[in-house]
């Protein structure tokens, strides 16, 4: 890594590992990863503490006393002894790389389980974001036809004042009409047809109710 770096003057190209060229690899592999790998591995590679000495990874762990009182049988030790050296030599390169196939094949598998389950779980988020947006356009539905209700019930009002202001200026049209008709009968004499139910007498003239200011007193009195 410190080579690398040194070659590329520090520069951002400095952290990818160039295989491309590599029969075995062909591929970039970015130094963090390199790291990462080296990180997480810490703790296989190394011992642990004092707390649980029956670990093979404690420290304490009597490895030898295993190998001196299970592994030392004579069968086994001929079997071994009978080949020669080179033979054992490619026994452990097979081993070796059997187990590292296996390795790798574990660490496939482990990141193919992690993509399902994020696959499931971005499946998931959809489907509730669909949902969510189908409520969210009934909500929007149900709120537009509350606002035209609204709308309508406003309308409704406005017409059911003027039908209540209406209705009563047409009940006391008709009071009116019946205390005119009253009065003829005790004065036949005398002429009605002036009389009008929206006017009143302001300073000795009959007027319209609206241009009479009601504030200033004058000699207007509903009562005439």
């Amino acid at each position: 890594m410190k080579r690398r770096r040194a070659e590329e003057g520090g520069s951002g190209k400095g952290k990818v590992i160039d295989l491309t060229s590599s029969k075995c690899c062909g591929k970039e592999v970015s130094l963090e990863e390199v790291k990462g790998f080296a990180e997480k591995q810490k703790n296989l590679h190394g011992y642990g503490g004092e707390e649980d000495l029956t670990s093979v990874w404690s420290e304490h762990f009597p490895v030898f006393v295993l190998a001196e009182e299970h592994f030392q049988s004579k069968s086994d030790f001929e079997l071994i002894g009978s080949m020669d050296g080179i033979t054992r030599a490619r026994f452990m390169h097979v081993y070796a790389v059997r187990l590292l196939c296996l390795g790798r094949y574990e660490e496939l598998r482990a990141r193919e389980k992690t993509a399902f389950f994020e696959g499931k779980k971005v499946q998931g988020l959809k489907a509730d974001v669909e949902q969510l947006k189908g409520k969210l356009q009934k909500f929007d539905k149900e709120k537009t036809e509350l606002e035209a209700r609204v709308v309508e019930l406003c309308v409704q009002k406005k017409e059911a004042e003027t039908s209540k202001e209406d209705h009563g200026y047409n009940m006391m049209e008709a009071g009116f009409e019946r205390a005119r008709k009253q009065a003829e009968y005790f004065f036949p004499k005398l002429k009605f047809d002036k009389l009008d139910p929206i006017k009143v007498v302001h300073n000795g003239t009959l007027v319209d109710d609206e241009e009479v200011d009601l504030e200033g007193g004058g000699d207007h009195n509903p009562e005439e």
